[in-house]
């Protein structure tokens, strides 16, 4: 239902339709089949949502790839706005403003994963300002309301510069979540440059507030992972102790209010402490 709706948003538009089909689904191939329009089907096996990206652009035709979740609402405008930005040469990769179901502001900048940042970020700091402390550098926090230049962000919709996404493609050794970052941290390394669109919205149905066992799962593990990858052992150390702190606030949290959260959060909570195979 949600790539049905996604299509119907997009098939009127001058773009090359692509949908990345992993594992085949006859459902999801039938769904892309239906008219009116051309929508081009790659099948692949299921690898995660960085080896979709991957297989993405390397069957994409156009100089620009603006690849998305199959649940955001994406419209016509928001393409040509975000492809605009890395046509105009002004940047590489171009994010816009992701909106929660609830029409909400779910916040699109963030910060790149070093263990400080992870401290703050994730481990000490709710995704919500805390009333008077809205001036505190937390990346997280912010909203911009003009176009600028930032170091990472959500990857639920963005647009690339289809040389550059194949030079540097999405890494597919997480399956889900995390992938984001290490990518955004090689496009830096690269010298690639990343901008936030703010005028360019998108809807997403999931976000951080989709609590489940195998997402907190994932999401403690490969953020120990992402650092490993990305800095070194001794840096994936001091992130295995801030993962387990983020994760046993999460828990308390949780239980303390009795929420329907705490097995997810204690399921994080397990893949946090025996992240530490992740260092080797």
């Amino acid at each position: 239902a949600a790539l049905s709706r996604l299509l119907r948003a997009l098939r009127d538009s001058e773009v090359d339709l692509l949908v990345v089909n992993v594992g085949d689904d006859p459902e999801v191939r039938a769904t892309a089949s239906r008219g009116p329009g051309v929508v081009r089907v790659v099948p692949t096996p299921n690898r995660g949502y960085g080896a979709a990206v991957n297989a993405a652009a390397q069957a994409a035709c156009g100089e620009v790839v603006v690849f998305t979740n199959d649940d955001a609402v994406v419209g016509r405008d928001t393409v040509a706005t975000l492809a605009g930005a890395v046509l105009g040469g002004g940047a590489d990769v171009a994010l816009p403003r992701v909106l929660g179901a609830d029409g909400l502001d779910g916040g699109t900048v963030l910060a790149l994963p070093t263990p400080s940042r992870l401290l703050v970020e994730w481990a000490l700091l709710p995704d919500r300002p805390i009333p008077g402390l809205e001036h505190l550098p937390v990346e997280k926090w912010r909203r911009p309301e003009v176009a600028e230049d930032v170091a990472a962000g959500s990857a639920v919709t963005v647009a690339a510069r289809t040389e550059v996404l194949r030079a540097t493609p999405m890494p597919d050794d997480y399956f889900l979540y995390w992938e984001e970052l290490e990518w955004f941290w090689r496009l830096r390394a690269r010298g690639a440059a990343v901008v936030f669109v703010p005028d360019a919205t998108v809807v997403h149905d999931g976000g951080r507030g989709d609590v489940r066992v195998d997402k907190s799962r994932l999401l403690a593990r490969n953020a120990v992972r992402c650092v490993r990858r990305t800095q070194g052992r001794r840096a994936a150390l001091a992130a295995y102790g801030v993962v387990i702190l983020w994760n046993a606030r999460l828990v308390a949290t949780a239980a303390l209010c009795a929420h329907r959260t705490l097995r997810p959060r204690l399921a994080g909570l397990g893949a946090a402490l025996t992240s530490w195979r992740e260092i080797r």
